[in-house]
């Protein structure tokens, strides 16, 4: 984790120093490389590769940086949105950092808040959505971190962008967090900018017209992240921690978004300790945090949701509570209308462009 933070500071801008320059020099050098090769990819697909679509409708959810935006809430918010009009989702994700259950963090997450749709884990996405449609029968997939992975065919684009860190320092990979030039938002259907209320107001309007500069027609919806109340391991609602004494940990992608979180409803960690984005818990690490909270004489523990579903599985015995933040993304303004449309519009197109191909043949042809 602090080989992370490093990063970021020297990316960032933040750290001074002597190697300082010529470390962001030689991250500049790497970013036109990786820059180069992300051009010729998008030409291939933008150009001539024709993508693989399947029998049901796909909404693609994903992002332009790495590290979190927010696209598992999103995808539980899409998952639920679709089972109220009837439709059975699946989730497709490549599965990174898998369970011993094949899952990775975000799908046991989904699978647990959202029990009634799919989650499928492969590396091989097309075959996870024919695996879904033809085995279980699902009416609609949710492509999970997908806005890069264009061999597979979607319906709607749903790019989201993070109003605290949107254009990942303004460069490309190793220089700063882009995965692709920000242009890349030409293909996006909808933009959901998360986090919000985490941004000045004219810094959300600038980042406004920055998205309509590279795509004037796209939808622009903001969206905040909404704490919901607090659950234990297993999932189960419980109180909220006690206030003092309260230690804080997570293996997520932003780990200060979480801290600031807490902030805002008024509950300040005695102290914290953070791991790798998708940290993959072991006996050994249970065994840490259990020091940790006993050396430190902590009186309960709050981790992140996708933390707490890894933790669930090695059944620990903890000497103090742990409990969970639960938390939804929630539309703001007039996002949950657009996106609504958008959903039901994709939907229809879809239902005519199948009736259209299984219709009988007239006569004349």
């Amino acid at each position: 984790m602090e080989a992370e933070s490093s990063y970021i500071e020297l990316i960032s801008g933040r750290r001074g120093g002597l190697l300082a320059v010529p470390g962001r020099g030689l991250l500049r050098g790497l970013s036109w490389g990786y820059g180069g090769l992300i051009r010729l990819r998008n030409r291939y697909y933008d150009r001539w590769a024709l993508p693989a679509w399947l029998a049901v409708p796909v909404i693609s959810v994903g992002n332009l940086t790495v590290g979190g935006t927010g696209k598992t809430p999103m995808a539980l918010w899409l998952c639920r949105r679709l089972l109220e009009r009837g439709l059975k989702p699946a989730v497709l994700s490549r599965g990174y950092k898998a369970s011993q259950e094949g899952l990775a963090d975000e799908l046991l997450l989904i699978s647990r808040r959202c029990p009634e749709a799919v989650a499928v884990a492969h590396a091989n996405r097309i075959a996870a959505g024919h695996l879904a449609v033809n085995q279980y029968g699902v009416q609609v997939a949710v492509l999970d971190d997908g806005f890069q992975h264009r061999r597979l065919g979607r319906d709607l684009d749903l790019v989201l962008v993070d109003a605290t860190r949107p254009f990942g320092y303004g460069h490309l990979l190793p220089r700063g967090l882009l995965r692709e030039p920000i242009r890349g938002l030409q293909r996006a259907d909808a933009v959901v900018v998360t986090r919000c209320d985490q941004c000045p107001a004219r810094g959300l309007a600038d980042l406004d017209a920055a998205i309509r500069g590279v795509n004037p027609q796209v939808p622009v919806v903001h969206a905040v992240h909404r704490p919901t109340g607090f659950a234990d391991l297993a999932g189960r609602p419980v109180h909220p921690p006690a206030r003092s004494g309260l230690g804080c940990f997570a293996g997520i992608a932003r780990p200060e978004a979480f801290a600031r979180t807490l902030a805002d409803m008024n509950i300040t960690p005695a102290d914290i300790r953070w791991w790798p984005d998708h940290h993959v818990y072991t006996p050994a690490d249970v065994e840490v945090i259990r020091s940790w909270a006993r050396e430190g004489r902590l009186k309960a523990l709050v981790t992140t949701e996708k933390d707490a579903v890894k933790l669930a599985a090695l059944e620990a015995d903890w000497p103090v509570p742990v409990t969970a933040l639960r938390v939804e993304i929630e539309m703001l303004g007039d996002g949950d209308r657009i996106l609504a449309e958008l959903i039901d519009t994709m939907l229809s197109e879809h239902e005519e462009a199948d009736v259209h191909d299984h219709a009988e043949p007239t006569e004349t042809e």
